[in-house]
């Protein structure tokens, strides 16, 4: 069962959660650093970006703060920069602040990812995604949850545009985009993805630049995504890039 940080009703639905949370969430308040600090809500009159956050604390690290009285130590918190309700995801930012001296100024180190859960075993993943992709994308946004900083993100990790990734299929960190025919090239007898979880089958395979399939299907061997059934034409094969990670914010899932 999962609680409605907002309403305080309870679900078994993940995605009907979310899709509850998101109707009712306008006029963001964003903070210094382009992080949401908050929505006001219908029928609420605040809901602060860590009620959102304190849904996907499987995923994260426990936040800590160990400075002694002359401020040496480490601290760890999070931050949220998108929240999509209709994926059930989020672009979060973990921060570690650390001083090692009483004369040292002190010093960060940040990792965004985004965050969500395996729609068939309900893991929760984390995948480390590019800096650069989120803040440009932030500045960018007009949506009021920046479901659309989400999608730049999407389109970062798949080398895709936003119009290529509405026409794909995902299945995991394995995105399948239709293409046209690709120059001939060598031929893959059989693939497998992403630490052979991910198993292609199709009519043909070629590997030209990108690897592309022919009528594909897909199947998770570790049963944590529901298989892909035969599509028709010809799709490249696309595998999720991860950003570097601090180890605080490190993938986990797929």
């Amino acid at each position: 069962m999962y609680t409605n940080p907002v309403t305080k009703k309870r679900h078994r639905s993940w995605r009907i959660l979310h899709e509850e949370i998101g109707n009712g969430l306008s006029d963001p308040r964003i903070g210094g650093f382009s992080e949401i600090i908050g929505w006001g809500h219908a029928g609420n009159d605040w809901v602060p970006a860590w009620q959102i956050i304190k849904l996907f604390d499987r995923a994260l690290e426990e936040e800590y703060v160990d400075l002694d009285r002359k401020g040496r130590g480490t601290t760890l918190n999070h931050d949220l920069y998108a929240y999509d309700p209709s994926q059930g995801v989020a672009v979060i930012q973990a921060r570690q602040y650390y001083k090692r001296s009483a004369a040292h100024l002190g010093a960060t180190r940040k990792t965004y990812f985004l965050v969500g859960r395996n729609e068939i075993t309900g893991a929760y993943f984390r995948h480390p995604v590019g800096s650069q992709a989120v803040r440009s994308a932030c500045r960018k946004s007009t949506h009021p949850t920046r479901a659309d900083v989400v999608q730049a993100v999407q389109c970062w990790m798949w080398g895709v545009s936003a119009k290529q990734l509405a026409k794909s299929i995902r299945q995991g960190d394995i995105l399948l985009v239709p293409e046209r025919e690709p120059k001939p090239a060598r031929i893959v007898p059989g693939l497998t993805l992403a630490m052979d979880s991910h198993a292609i089958i199709a009519d043909e395979i070629r590997e030209n630049g990108r690897i592309y399939a022919l009528n594909p299907s897909m199947i998770h061997r570790k049963n944590q995504h529901a298989p892909v059934e035969r599509l028709d034409g010809w799709f490249s094969i696309r595998q999720a890039k991860t950003a570097p990670a601090w180890n605080f914010a490190e993938r986990i899932g797929d």
